[in-house]
């Protein structure tokens, strides 16, 4: 596998394309007469996390992914967000963490030790590309989906291409 660098470059996009559902998510709920932080705690069921914690738990699995394949030190988010403009102020600090990556951080990684100090066992990791497989975009995309899923749920005007964003410029052929 080449360069992990494009790979933390899609988290970005994706997180930028969450910030851009959470906006549309404002104005709905504006329309609605409603409170924007009554989404926060939206969710699809009751043993899944709420939208709070899903835009947590994708921003954090980006930035770790990120800190864990260059090397790095992730920044420390408490967790606190409570109000619907924190949420989107966690997603804005993730992405603009991210921006501060260039491919030449991600040298090597494909092949470095990552540890994963939260898996049972304690003291056990992952080469780089299968943390990255097999882990953290999994995950990423699972939280991902979910808080697409829960302001869908709320009636949230989204859809497929607000999902996947902007295409690249298409080829003719």
């Amino acid at each position: 596998m080449a360069n992990l660098y494009p790979f933390i470059a899609e988290m970005k996009t994706m997180l930028s394309n969450l910030d851009r559902w959470l906006g549309t998510a404002a104005e709905h709920a504006k329309s609605k007469k409603a409170e924007p932080d009554a989404l926060v705690i939206g969710r699809l069921a009751l043993d899944q996390y709420p939208l709070v914690k899903q835009v947590q738990s994708a921003c954090d699995t980006a930035k770790f992914t990120a800190a864990r394949l260059s090397g790095k030190d992730a920044p420390v988010h408490p967790d606190d967000e409570k109000t619907f403009e924190e949420v989107r102020a966690r997603v804005a600090k993730v992405t603009a963490y991210l921006d501060t990556f260039t491919a030449k951080d991600f040298e090597g990684a494909e092949t470095r030790k990552v540890p994963l100090p939260f898996l049972p066992g304690g003291n056990k990791g992952a080469l780089g590309t299968d943390y990255l497989v097999h882990f953290a975009q999994p995950n990423f995309y699972f939280h991902l989906v979910h808080a697409y899923a829960i302001l869908r749920h709320n009636g949230v005007g989204l859809g497929k291409m607000d999902y996947i964003g902007a295409l690249p410029p298409l080829l003719d052929l």
